[in-house]
């Protein structure tokens, strides 16, 4: 038994070096920069910050708690929770939760970060190895630049998309057995894994798969090009169809998202000149994960000097050479232009995060230059000499012709360096001296291990304090637990100075906020049409007033403050630091309008301040909701002047100020995102207070302060909760109520109008109408009603069986080729 796993290491050395090498290495790096618990520090970065980290931690707690994976009240004012798995969280590795301790989710997605890091270099060693039927050290050494490349320095804190990564060189690998071979296992199982994992990193590996498809048939020279096309179709289809229970819901909800709909640009663009981007080739180039639409495309500085060479070599053929530079030079192209974008990332412009495709450009290029090593004989010390001279030469070009911002002319000197360094390990690799050659080899570890893990050090680690991220999750759950103890009923929870628009998923609790590409843009706009925080991909409680709060069922606000008491909210619990109050004025989840309000008020009138206006008056109120309060506009601040005790809000419209601070004289108040044009909440002010608005990123900020008339909040407030649904009982996935009306009326839910919702009244199926476009609206006649509702992820059970049914095609095309093989 030892022999045989001894032997068995040995025969496969190669893939283990290429899964640990970069696996430590990372490891060595995130003990360098003090990642927990080797310092205080975390890779929670951008999207992991603001998503993953929560619904992660949503999941864990699903796991753990029992809760339903169809739904989540946890994000927003409620969403199906099988979509934003398939988006962010459908990596077979997370059910791995089951076995993290709770407080460490952080520390298991730090893990799988490494995991996955180390698998990039494990497959790309794997297909190295079979490709070229090689089992040389040298897969190592390419395989450390696959798993450390710019694009994992940029966004390996991008969990979702890297188990694409590391399974794209068994798809490719899996494709090539097909075309060569008619082998179709490895091809659609790994193809089938990378869709499921995600999606969406795998549409640019279904471009990729279909041109690369092309350029082997080419190779080939069309021989069985129709037989091989039927099979490159079929098990393509299969391996998305097998996706299907995923795939399926994941329209469902993206249909009605802010990323649906098709907008074809209109004209043709230009983001940059193709050098410029080729310059991003360089060592210790400043990785983009932002706006930008730069390239992340490092993969060694040898690059610089093998390509050339493969270009130089005998033993390659020029139809091979010249596919494979043109389909590189297509790459560099699409980096550059905005209709090539659009098409590489599924019919959409990326909302940042940049150049999506370019880890099969890496995959692409060190596949290439890998060959140039595999078939050292075709080159001779003079096509080295060629070779250095045009690397050297490029570099020049970029030094010249390219902005410092984009690359220092420091890191196009140490690219050189290094290019000639490696120039003298391949003139010592070809030669016929073995003394050299075992020097070159020894060299070449040393110089990629070096390079990869400098590169890594000062590109690919960017950390949050986790202290500061972690340090009031506990507070708040204590928060939390004091309010459900104090109710029984469906209510909401959402916070002042919040972390990301996600916390509620970090510490459980109901809110009415949310960050996600998946989210109803129809609650988004109707959000932005009432003053708060909404977008393409959000919605926030932020702008949210006493009114709108009630509407939306927000209870409680925690917040950092002991200064919010007054006669709209009161201080009912503590802990650390962090203090919950209790709105005074709240409407439970369901009400009660009568039946003409849909369609008398029209919500989309005025600004936000307008339409809560128009609403109270249609609700009964005779007084505006809201009366200018004197507001003094000048250069460097604007003062508004409080003349009685009152409710202040502001309102402005220009986005020049992405942060705005209000200064009371007593106290601050810091706004965030301020560029998304919301609803200042200045709270409750004294008669005499003089509020002076400042930023730092204007001069000039032109708001106008407002204060709130108390009798028509109770005009307003009193007619919604005249008549109001009584919650029986509510779950993840179902609400059970009764209501009885004296006259017919609707019943308006603040929860979103989706498709996945059934919903009887009186045992009776009922069709849904919607109140400002986006909340449920059930019309009622007079009496009393029960109401039973249940959700059920749209497109489940169609997608469970598409999927089903593909995996028995699958197997039954197995077997009846091993059957006409018998035969």
């Amino acid at each position: 038994m030892r022999e045989n796993i001894v032997r068995h290491i040995k025969n496969n050395r190669e893939l283990y070096l290429a899964f640990f090498i970069p696996f430590l290495i990372m490891a060595a790096v995130c003990i360098a920069h003090g990642i927990y618990p080797f310092g205080n520090q975390c890779f929670l970065h951008i999207d992991m910050y603001h998503q993953y980290c929560p619904f992660t931690t949503e999941f864990f707690n699903k796991l753990h708690n029992g809760g339903s994976l169809m739904y989540s009240w946890n994000l927003g004012l409620g969403s199906d929770f099988i979509g934003l798995y398939a988006y962010y969280l459908a990596s077979p590795m997370n059910w791995l939760l089951l076995f993290c301790p709770k407080g460490f989710v952080i520390e298991f997605m730090t893990l799988l970060i490494l995991i996955k890091i180390g698998l990039c270099g494990f497959s790309f060693a794997y297909y190295l190895r079979s490709h070229f039927k090689t089992r040389s050290l040298s897969v190592v050494l390419f395989a450390v630049f696959y798993a450390l490349s710019a694009f994992t320095c940029a966004y390996n804190w991008n969990i979702m998309w890297m188990d694409g990564i590391w399974l794209a060189p068994l798809v490719i690998l899996g494709l090539e057995r097909l075309v060569d071979e008619g082998k179709c296992g490895m091809y659609y199982i790994a193809l089938s894994c990378s869709i499921f994992s995600n999606f969406y990193i795998s549409v640019m590996l279904c471009i990729f798969l279909v041109i690369y498809y092309f350029i082997l048939t080419i190779e080939r020279k069309g021989k069985d090009f129709l037989h091989i096309s039927l099979r490159f179709g079929l098990y393509s289809l299969l391996a998305g169809g097998t996706s299907a229970i995923l795939l399926l819901p994941e329209i469902k909800i993206l249909s009605v998202s802010g990323s649906g709909g098709i907008s074809f640009p209109a004209l043709i663009q230009w983001y940059y000149s193709v050098l410029s981007g080729m310059a991003r080739s360089c060592i210790n180039v400043e990785v983009i994960a932002t706006t930008d639409h730069w390239p992340n495309i490092y993969c060694g500085c040898a690059v610089f000097v093998l390509f050339f060479l493969y270009l130089l070599n005998r033993n390659i053929s020029w139809k091979k050479k010249l596919a494979r530079f043109l389909f590189l030079a297509f790459f560099q192209i699409s980096f550059a232009n905005n209709i090539l974008t659009f098409f590489w990332h599924g019919l959409d412009f990326p909302d940042g995060i940049p150049a999506r495709q370019a880890y099969l450009y890496v995959f692409l290029m060190l596949a290439v230059c890998f060959e140039t090593v595999h078939e050292a004989k075709g080159n001779t010390p003079v096509h080295i000499l060629i070779s250095s001279l045009l690397g050297l030469g490029l570099l020049t070009l970029f030094a010249l012709f390219t902005d410092e911002s984009v690359v220092t002319i420091s890191s196009i000197v140490m690219t050189g360096i290094l290019l000639l360094a490696y120039a003298v390990i391949y003139m010592f690799y070809i030669g016929k001296d073995k003394k050299f050659y075992r020097m070159g080899c020894i060299f070449a570890c040393i110089l990629v291990l070096t390079e990869a893990t400098v590169n890594l050090d000062t590109t690919g680690v960017i950390t949050t304090n986790r202290d500061t991220y972690t340090e009031n999750l506990d507070n708040y759950e204590n928060l939390i637990r004091y309010a459900e103890g104090e109710n029984e009923d469906f209510f909401r929870v959402d916070k002042y100075n919040r972390l990301t628009k996600n916390e509620s998923t970090l510490s459980g609790y109901r809110s009415a906020s949310i960050f996600s590409t998946l989210i109803n843009i129809n609650v988004a706009d109707f959000y932005k049409e009432l003053g708060m925080e909404g977008g393409k991909n959000y919605y926030c409680y932020s702008g949210a007033t006493p009114f709108t709060a009630a509407l939306f069922s927000v209870k409680y606000l925690m917040t950092d403050s002991a200064l919010e008491d007054s006669p709209v909210r009161s201080l009912v619990d503590a802990s650390g630091g962090m203090y919950l109050y209790e709105n005074k004025y709240t409407l439970p989840l369901g009400f009660v309008v009568d039946p003409g309000l849909k369609e008398r008020w029209n919500y989309k009138w005025g600004n936000g301040i307008e339409a809560q206006d128009s609403l109270c008056r249609e609700l009964g109120a005779s007084e505006p909701l809201f009366t200018e309060t004197a507001t003094t506009v000048e250069t460097g601040k604007t003062t508004i002047h409080v003349s009685e005790d009152a409710y202040i809000v502001a309102y402005y419209s220009d986005k020049d100020a992405k942060s705005m601070t209000a200064d009371y004289g007593v106290k601050t108040r810091k706004f965030t995102k301020c560029d998304h044009v919301y609803l200042l909440d200045l709270g409750w002010c004294t008669a005499g207070t003089d509020i002076s608005l400042t930023s730092a990123d204007t001069d000039l900020i032109k708001a106008q302060g407002y204060q709130m008339n108390l009798d028509t909040l109770n005009t307003a407030y009193d007619k919604l909760n005249e008549t109001t649904m009584e919650l029986l009982e509510f779950g993840d996935t179902y609400i059970e109520g009764s209501v009885e009306l004296l006259e017919p009326g609707s019943l308006i839910l603040s929860i979103p109008a989706e498709e996945g919702w059934k919903i009887l009244v009186d045992g009776e199926s009922v069709e849904a109408d919607t109140f400002g476009d986006s909340l449920m609206l059930i019309p009622l006649a007079a009496g009393k009603h029960e109401i039973s509702m249940k959700y059920r992820t749209p497109g489940l059970f169609a997608g469970a069986v598409v999927s089903g049914l593909c995996i028995v095609i699958f197997i039954g095309t197995v077997f009846w080729k091993r059957k006409l093989r018998k035969k």
